[in-house]
């Protein structure tokens, strides 16, 4: 006998547990989904960040060289006013010593007629060529000038225009990232640092303590000068110099070109002196013995031409200044003191931008940071996507302090010599071989990231719970 054994009803039930386990299915692709947004975006903040410093960072490294630029254009045009006014002072002497050689020699036939066409020529030359030099002192003054205001302009448009930069670099990354000013006063004091702190202009009116750095500048102006400007002093030779026993003869040019101060806190000027005189001594002997005795003095030619009216040659009787002309040709000196000249108009050594001491012996600044947020409902994770209940919305675990996510960074600018090209010609390197600290005179300064420090983490930190 068989019997029938009638299957249960399906009720349902399997339904209920499937529909939990896709629950936590779904939850789990979401929480994945979430951590991988949110990895994308804080790659992306950071490397927005990042950009942002370094583009700060290149912006003050572009201003100290362009102000090494300038500085080192202030001190070629300066020794173009000192090669300007000892051109002039020199062609002065010139026509000085063609009149004074007519005067003494025009006499004697066909040599005087020859003697006077030099004259001619020589007065002519001098006549067309002293505007000349007055126009081109006129002319180097005037781009001094223009390397200063370009300084100061460039100086305060680089503080002003890197943090306007700072935020256009943040917008070109990503335009929902934000460059919040209040969360950056770290940036705001990294860019007083930079270009009120660690820079500063220095001038002559400085005080005492502070005025170093702008006699160090004029000392390479001065140590900047060609020969010719530095010193054209030499004895002429044979037959203008001779001994023949019991008498010697040399003829003595001496002349260079000197940066003066008529007084503390006064301007500076460009003085120069040339002369050329013809120096007799004798062998005698007398009751103290014998000797070559002296060299009695020729004036020949002379000239003096100063580029403004604040100091004259007659107020220094330094016997090293001018080629040592004072103590060469004493006499034709004198005579130069009393027809010196003024062409040009010169305004003094110019307030430049250098180094403050703060900055002494140092190769880079401090670390400029930059902290770039982007607010969580920008960051397109499932918080910013309506669920059924909270409670469900797996962003709700999710949430960053102060409703935003923040990425710190930090650059430099520093300054090195590229040792690539030392490798390559030696031009780069130091002649002295030494090792050269960071200054606005070498246009060698470059850009980097840097590791941010705990202090700057720290103010970040506290920054993005309180605001």
């Amino acid at each position: 006998m068989f019997s029938t054994i009638m299957p249960l009803k399906q009720r349902g039930q399997s339904l209920v547990l499937s529909l939990i386990l896709m629950s936590f299915a779904a939850m789990t692709v979401l929480y994945s989904y979430n951590t991988s947004k949110l990895n994308v975006e804080s790659t992306k903040l950071q490397h927005t960040a990042d950009n942002t410093a370094y583009s700060v960072a290149t912006i003050a490294a572009r201003d100290f060289n362009f102000k090494a630029y300038t500085n080192r254009a202030s001190v070629a045009n300066q020794v173009a006013i000192a090669q300007m006014v000892g051109l002039s002072s020199w062609f002065n002497m010139t026509e000085k010593f063609a009149q004074n050689a007519c005067t003494a020699l025009c006499w004697v036939p066909y040599l005087g007629q020859v003697l006077s066409g030099i004259e001619s020529v020589v007065g002519g030359i001098n006549t067309v060529a002293q505007p000349i030099f007055e126009v081109l002192i006129f002319a180097e003054n005037a781009i001094l000038l223009a390397l200063d205001l370009a300084q100061e302009a460039v100086h305060y448009a680089g503080a002003i225009g890197s943090v306007a930069t700072a935020q256009e670099v943040v917008a070109a990354n990503d335009d929902h990232a934000d460059l919040d000013l209040m969360q950056n006063p770290l940036l705001i004091n990294s860019v007083h640092d930079v270009w009120m702190t660690f820079q500063e202009s220095h001038s002559r009116n400085d005080d005492e303590s502070n005025k170093t750095q702008f006699n160090d500048f004029k000392a390479v102006i001065l140590e900047s000068r060609d020969p010719f400007s530095t010193k054209r002093s030499y004895k002429l030779g044979f037959p203008w110099s001779l001994s023949f026993f019991p008498i010697r003869w040399r003829t003595q040019k001496a002349g260079g070109s000197e940066l003066v101060s008529g007084g503390s806190g006064r301007a500076e000027t460009w003085s120069s002196m040339d002369t050329i005189s013809f120096h007799l001594s004798r062998f005698k002997c007398s009751w103290s013995g014998c000797r070559w005795r002296g060299f009695r003095e020729t004036e020949l030619g002379w000239g003096s031409t100063r580029s403004d009216s604040r100091a004259s040659s007659s107020s220094f009787n330094n016997d090293n200044y001018w080629g040592d002309s004072r103590d060469k040709n004493s006499g034709a000196s004198n005579y130069a003191d009393d027809e010196e000249e003024t062409r040009g108009f010169y305004s003094g050594v110019q307030s430049f931008y250098g180094l403050s001491n703060s900055a002494f012996q140092k190769n880079h600044t401090d670390n400029i940071a930059v902290v770039v947020s982007k607010s969580q409902n920008e960051l397109r994770t499932t918080s910013s996507v309506p669920i059924v209940s909270s409670n469900l919305n797996p962003a709700v675990d999710e949430e960053l302090s102060g409703d935003r996510l923040t990425a710190l960074s930090t650059a430099q600018a520093y300054y090195s010599r590229p040792r690539d090209l030392m490798e390559q010609y030696s031009g780069w390197a130091r002649a002295d071989s030494q090792h050269e600290y960071g200054n606005l005179y070498n246009p060698f300064w470059q850009s980097r990231l840097s590791e941010s420090t705990t202090t700057e983490r720290s103010v970040v930190l506290l920054l993005t719970e309180a605001l």
